[in-house]
């Protein structure tokens, strides 16, 4: 089969032309893949750096959910103990009044005078 030169220098230059293509795409491939795995490392090392963050997260939630359950414990014994020394100064307060008879009925009627007596000094306002 006879070919002549014009026909086989069009498709050489076909040929050349496709060959730099396939090159050109081969280019573009391999730069893809390079993109691809800088953006899978990206990805990955974020993600990793996520998932530190969320870890370091939950255990910090875990400490203090912790501690906030001792201090609620420590706060309760303390308003016990609390409770305990005000009933112990009620009960030392009144043994104290009835020693001294603070105590007295008699007292509770004085009460009513000592607010109305003529000679009780009052206190002078500065004008």
């Amino acid at each position: 089969m006879f070919v002549s030169r014009r026909t086989f220098d069009t498709l050489a230059a076909d040929y050349e032309r496709i060959r730099e293509q396939r090159d050109e795409a081969q280019r573009t491939v391999r730069a893809m893949q390079t993109a691809t795995r800088t953006a899978a490392g990206q990805f990955t090392a974020a993600d990793d750096t996520l998932n530190r963050v969320r870890l370091a997260r939950l255990a910090d939630a875990i400490r203090y959910t912790g501690r906030i359950a001792r201090l609620v414990r420590i706060v309760a014994r303390l308003r016990v103990e609390v409770a305990a020394a005000e009933r112990r100064a009620a009960r030392v307060q009144a043994a104290y009044d009835h020693a001294v008879g603070l105590d007295n009925p008699s007292l509770e009627h004085g009460a009513y005078w000592q607010t109305r007596r003529s000679d009780k000094p009052r206190t002078e306002v500065a004008s």
